[in-house]
């Protein structure tokens, strides 16, 4: 998180903020396209803006072939259904340390809505951070979590101001606030008994 943070600081020095970046909406594309020369431009212009001072970074070109960067194939929703919109809309890159990272564009003058504030009122896309790589289980909220690049910084999915996911949605989206706060992944355990204003953990 701190990573994506500095490197958004960079960014909106050289650049602005990312309303001003040059990228549209959400590239087009499907799982099943295997065209080897698809990229994923939108993704890619909001990718190369952002980690553009970032030291360590593996770059992937092609929008469909996440493997070139140690990035699995395909992932998971929590509910155990295949997340499509990260098999072919996206760009990626690695760490160093073997995470990998996946960008999806979801809105090019930062202008979606999904809860309340500065931050949630103002959404341009999604930053997915893969802890381990292409190793399993490649699922949402387990080894996988989301967060929002917005025109005014990059926060968490699932926090206590957001209308669209939580900790307890099916798919697993929205999680990543949680385990940030509560420094747990108890939502896997006991999420009826879980609430951001009750109960942090199972204990």
């Amino acid at each position: 998180y701190s990573i994506l943070s500095q490197a958004y600081l960079y960014a909106v020095e050289d650049n602005g903020t990312p309303d001003l970046w040059g990228f549209g909406n959400r590239d087009a594309g499907a799982e099943e396209d295997d065209d080897m020369d698809y990229e994923a431009s939108n993704a890619q212009i909001l990718k190369n803006k952002l980690f553009s001072q970032v030291k360590n970074i593996k770059i992937c070109d092609k929008g469909l072939k996440k493997s070139e960067c140690g990035l699995a194939d395909h992932y998971y929703y929590a509910n155990g259904l295949v997340a499509t919109a990260l098999d072919s809309r996206v760009s990626s890159l690695s760490m160093i340390d073997g995470s990998g990272i996946i960008i999806l564009v979801n809105s090019g003058d930062c202008t979606e809505v999904r809860g309340t504030g500065k931050y949630l009122t103002n959404i341009c896309g999604w930053i997915f951070i893969d802890v381990n790589g292409k190793n399993a289980p490649n699922t949402l909220g387990r080894d996988l979590f989301g967060f929002y690049l917005t025109k005014n910084g990059i926060i968490p999915s699932g926090t206590q101001d957001e209308t669209t996911y939580s900790f307890t949605h099916s798919t697993g989206h929205g999680r990543t606030a949680w385990i940030i706060f509560n420094e747990n992944m108890d939502y896997l355990r006991c999420p009826d008994d879980l609430s951001w204003d009750g109960r942090s953990s199972c204990k």
